[in-house]
This record gives structure tokens, sequence and C-alpha cells, in this order.
């Protein structure tokens, strides 16, 4: 939780259940669930995280105090239960260490490639323990929120197809899965690009918060075009005649209209 005065409902306890093959999911649709909780040696402390922000001013005289935000989640869950070859140290390459890469990358080549619209680059600190990080920023932003016209979010799990990338919230513009919730919710137009899959899988299980999600197994050709179309498409935006909206019927357009002030 974030070190913020919510009155009662801070003291509020949660628990985060991963349910990646729908078990407890499919068993709630059908109006029943069960299970069982124990928790032994549990100690709580206070974590100092940092989110990471940076600014490229944009070109444009009236476009440039308009914000195309690109952004990332940087944590991961750290040491966690052995695996058979008794690694221990949860590396996070493809959660979230290619996205962290991609959003340094996209720095770089706006840094000497300015478009139109200013570049906010913006690297979230503990979004596995909740969406911490970002939330934070959402309500306590260096930016106003409606000079932040887009946000193209990048997270993901991994990848079992190398033909597609994946934009979760394509048509929309938005998913509750990542750190871009917490803007959509505000009514920025903020989807999240993954990468290629198809199917939470056996591929995506096989390395998702898994020790072995490390460097070496991923395809680096795949990756690099991946880091590649992320750019071109903050590029896009960045340079666009207009600015990028909800659709029509959205759960988020009136949050949209309220936040940029649309009739």
């Amino acid at each position: 939780q974030l070190v913020i005065d919510n009155g009662e409902s801070s003291k509020m306890p949660y628990i985060w259940l991963e349910d990646v093959k729908n078990t407890i999911k499919n068993q709630l649709t059908g109006g029943k669930a069960t299970a069982e909780l124990s928790i032994e040696g549990k100690i709580n402390k206070a974590i100092e995280g940092k989110n990471v922000l940076a600014w490229i001013e944009g070109t444009d005289k009236n476009l440039k105090n308009e914000y195309v935000m690109l952004s990332a989640h940087y944590d991961h869950i750290g040491v966690g239960k052995p695996d058979a070859d008794g690694d221990s140290i949860y590396n996070g390459t493809r959660d979230n260490a290619v996205g962290t890469v991609a959003v340094m990358n996209a720095a770089k080549y706006f840094a000497k490639n300015r478009p139109k619209r200013s570049i906010l680059i913006a690297l979230w600190t503990a979004e596995e323990k909740g969406l911490l990080g970002s939330a934070y920023f959402a309500e306590n932003p260096l930016v106003p929120l409606h000079q932040i016209i887009y946000n193209l979010n990048i997270d993901g799990a991994g990848y079992n197809d190398t033909s597609v990338i994946t934009v979760i919230g394509l048509g929309r513009t938005t998913a509750d899965r990542s750190d871009n919730v917490n803007f959509a919710k505000k009514g920025i137009p903020a989807p999240t690009f993954s990468l290629g899959f198809t199917a939470f899988d056996d591929e995506i299980n096989k390395y998702y918060h898994k020790a072995g999600d490390q460097v070496e197994s991923l395809d680096l050709d795949y990756v690099t075009l991946y880091w590649k179309a992320y750019i071109l498409a903050a590029e896009k935006i960045g340079n666009a005649a207009m600015k990028p909206v909800w659709t029509s019927g959205d759960k988020y357009e009136e949050a949209g209209k309220k936040l940029y002030g649309i009739q």
C-alpha cells in the first residue's frame, strides 16, 4: 500500500491472488469458490520506492504543451522460491526488463529526433505490489493530467507468437491489466503494448514470474523489432495532427471528456 492516508480504508487487509489459468475466476462465475489461506512469519516494513521521470520538449510551439507518456514498470518480485536448479533470483526479463529497455531506447531516440509533442518518460516502481508507483503519480502528477494526451504503457508476461505484437486495448484504447489503468481511469487514452501472445499457455507460464526468465532465453531479433515498433508508434502519436480520443461508448469515454473539456 502507499503511504497515503485514506482513512479507515488504509487499514483494510487485501490479498493478490494469482490465477493464471482462471480456475478461481471460473469458479466465481459458477457462483461458488473455496480457498484455504495460511500466513506465517509475515513482517511488514516500510520501503521507499522511486518513480523515474524525464521529459523531452516537443518542437511545435503549440503541440509541445501536450505530452505523450511512455511508461513501463521496472520492478519485479526479487528473490523467491528456488527452482529445480536452485535458482532463486527472479530476473524478470520479459516482465518487465523488456519494457524498461524499450522506454530507455525511446528516450535516446527522441532526444535526437524530437517530435512535435513533448515526450514524458516514466518508469514506475511497485507495479508488482499493486500498481503503486503509477497510482501515486496519477494522484500527484508532475505534469497536469489534461496535458498528457496519451499513455503508451509497455508490459507483458512473455510471448508465444513472434509474428505479431499484442496491443491490449487496441480499438478501445485501454485494458485493466497494468499501470495504464491508473491513467485510463482519469480519462487518458492508455493501451498496453505487449510482446506477441495469443493465449496464456504453457509457453507463457514457463517464464512468467519464474526464475528462468533470463535474457538468454529471449529471441533478441524479435525483441529488437518490438522495440522499434514501440518507438515508431510513439513517434506517430507525437506528430499526429489530432490527438487520440476514446472510442464512442467506451467506459472511460466520459472520464476522457471531463479531463480534456470535450463537450
